[in-house]
């Protein structure tokens, strides 16, 4: 095996492309990992190929040359009869953790092993209940196991309660996520108060406007108005004037009389 600087998740091993070492074709892909839970090493895998991955490959420990980031490099020997999964090999996966106190601490969900040796450095836990959906996953330590089963291990009580938290739990993400929009919100109502003053600005240059409008056109309508009225006191002079003109020239027009 090459040394590896740091642990892998198992199950972000699962479903990662598997090589033949000897001629660099792919196998197949991570189907499961086989654990030993008495000693906590991984000890194989299967892989999985074919239609639906129908397809299973085992390969021992032994056999695994590299495990990478984007592959695992194994040894792949053709002629020699290929090895079952071990008897005491489980998953560990989905038990229930348990104290010697007798209380139900949560299920396993996860490890990290080393990928140079296999050997489990830590177990992921969710915590009973509520908790467990709102604070996280815990670290729980290998050698912290004192006995496994079919479906539990029982842990020391104290070691349960001083667990190591491994992720941010859904608590922690609401509280950055509240933070997040309690900014938004505080950003997007400063901008809706600019946004607002900027609305009854322009609300008061339109009414400036349209006053002035408005005061032009009354102007303009007086001044229509003071031109008909003056139109009119002048047809009403020039009547006046051919009123008194006619008894003139109508006296003007008498034949003489004889004398």
């Amino acid at each position: 095996m090459n040394t590896q600087p740091e642990s892998v998740k198992q199950s972000e091993v699962l479903n990662r492309l598997v090589l033949d070492r000897r001629t660099a074709e792919e196998v197949g892909r991570v189907e499961q990992l086989w654990l030993n839970p008495q000693s906590h090493h991984v000890v194989g895998l299967t892989c999985k190929s074919g239609f639906l991955g129908n397809k299973k490959q085992s390969f021992t420990w032994a056999q695994i040359e590299a495990i990478g980031k984007d592959s695992i490099l194994v040894n792949v020997d053709s002629e020699a009869i290929a090895p079952e999964k071990p008897e005491g090999a489980v998953a560990l996966i989905g038990h229930e953790v348990w104290t010697d106190a007798g209380n139900k601490a949560g299920k396993i969900v996860d490890y990290l092993f080393l990928p140079q040796t296999g050997a489990v450095v830590s177990y992921l836990f969710t915590s009973n209940g509520w908790r467990g959906v709102l604070d996280g996953i815990y670290l729980l330590t290998a050698t912290a196991i004192a006995s496994v089963g079919s479906k539990r291990v029982i842990v020391p009580d104290a070691i349960a309660q001083d667990s190591q938290q491994y992720a941010e739990g859904f608590n922690q993400r609401i509280s950055q996520t509240a933070d997040f929009l309690m900014e938004d919100y505080k950003k997007t109502h400063e901008d809706w108060q600019v946004l607002k003053r900027g609305v009854q600005n322009l609300q008061e240059q339109v009414k400036d406007k349209a006053e002035k409008v408005t005061n032009i056109a009354k102007e303009k309508l007086e001044e229509v108005k003071a031109k008909e009225q003056g139109g009119i006191q002048a047809d009403d002079t020039v009547k006046t004037i051919d009123t008194t003109a006619e008894p003139m020239q109508s006296i003007l027009e008498l034949p003489e009389s004889n004398p």
